[in-house]
């Protein structure tokens, strides 16, 4: 009874470790995303582990599955944050109530768009990006002037960890492809932790709120503000709601005055999004209901007491079409003729009365 019971055993380790080597891109590329001590644990063993694989070429099959489903970089680690512009030169500025505001200028023409023309954005970000991505599509959808690109929503993903999912190249990529004119992001959920990846050789970051922590991802924000900006895109930046309990009630914080801080800079070209207080209750406190534009109270957030429902994404798109129709002269041909058909009609019964 011992010799079956230990080959067995035997099987179960040979299955184990065959199951790793076939696996072993992505186990290499989950290790490069960890945090602390089990990440360079996690690395050093995977990474001999990703190079068995490759030269037994048990990577194969995984990769051609990957390729079937459309996924075929999913394993790749790409830690690169290159801009093409050059950093600016000193500190951004930061806004401040004493600071004296400056002379109104004449106002300029907001651009045009039409159903023939429609205003062109893209969604993107980590999860909390979906809901209202979603909640813009619906916005839209009876107004043909807008028109809602794409909206690429990643899991635990940010700015913070491009080995997971490069951003950084992603928004190249899409400058060149896509060509939005406005690019709506939801970033720092994930981020928000004292971990930072793609750290350039010989220099360290602290942990979150530290000035070089804050510093590194200011640089980050600023120079994919500053990125999309270059290619005449306005970007809204959607900032990090209130949570429900103490996990992230000091983190969260730490981003949006980050994001605020960069917008202030760019404010022609850029706007923040305040979900936080947009979310929040009278008292300023968290909240899972609130009363909806229609006046129905309505459940807002998830259970998890982070992530939006659909009536918190549209308010959340509402407040977003609200930033873009000061920008932009939205036209939707259908709707003004609503609107001329309604007015005739309210005149009408005026005339009438």
């Amino acid at each position: 009874m011992k010799l079956p019971a230990t080959r067995g055993i035997v099987l179960l380790f040979c299955s184990l470790g065959l199951a790793a080597l076939l696996n072993a891109p992505g186990l290499r590329k989950d290790a490069e995303s960890r945090q602390g001590r089990d990440r360079d644990f996690a690395v050093a063993v995977t990474k001999p582990l990703a190079r068995v694989s490759e030269l037994l070429y048990l990577d194969r099959p995984r990769r051609e599955l990957q390729a079937a489903v459309g996924r075929m970089d999913e394993d790749r680690i790409d830690t690169r944050i290159a801009f093409r512009l050059p950093p600016p030169a000193g500190p951004l500025p930061h806004s401040s109530p004493q600071q004296k505001k400056p002379r109104r200028a004449q106002a300029k023409r907001r651009p045009v768009f039409t159903r023939a023309h429609p205003l062109r954005i893209w969604v993107a970000g980590d999860s909390l990006a979906q809901v209202p991505g979603d909640a813009l599509e619906r916005a839209s959808s009876s107004n043909h002037a807008i028109a809602i690109l794409a909206v690429e929503s990643r899991l635990s993903t940010g700015l913070g960890q491009p080995a997971l999912y490069n951003w950084f190249s992603r928004i190249a990529g899409v400058m060149s492809s896509l060509h939005p004119n406005v690019a709506v992001l939801s970033f720092g959920a994930d981020d928000a932790h004292d971990y930072l990846g793609g750290i350039p050789a010989g220099r360290t970051v602290g942990k979150l709120g530290s000035r070089s922590w804050n510093a590194e991802y200011r640089r980050r924000v600023e120079g994919v503000t500053r990125e999309l900006n270059a290619t005449g895109t306005y970007v809204v930046w959607i900032g990090l709601p209130i949570p429900a309990g103490r996990g992230f009630s000091r983190s969260f914080p730490i981003v949006n005055r980050i994001l605020r801080s960069v917008v202030a800079a760019h404010r022609q070209r850029a706007a923040y999004i305040d979900t936080w207080h947009l979310l929040d209750s009278a008292h300023g406190k968290y909240t899972d209901y609130l009363r909806n534009a229609r006046g129905k109270v309505v459940l807002l957030r998830a259970h998890d007491g982070v992530h939006y429902l659909p009536p918190a994404g549209d308010m959340v798109a509402r407040a977003i079409l609200q930033q873009l129709r000061r920008v932009y002269d939205v036209r939707d041909a259908a709707a003004s003729r609503a609107r001329v058909g309604h007015e005739r009609n309210v005149g009408k019964v005026r005339a009438a009365g």
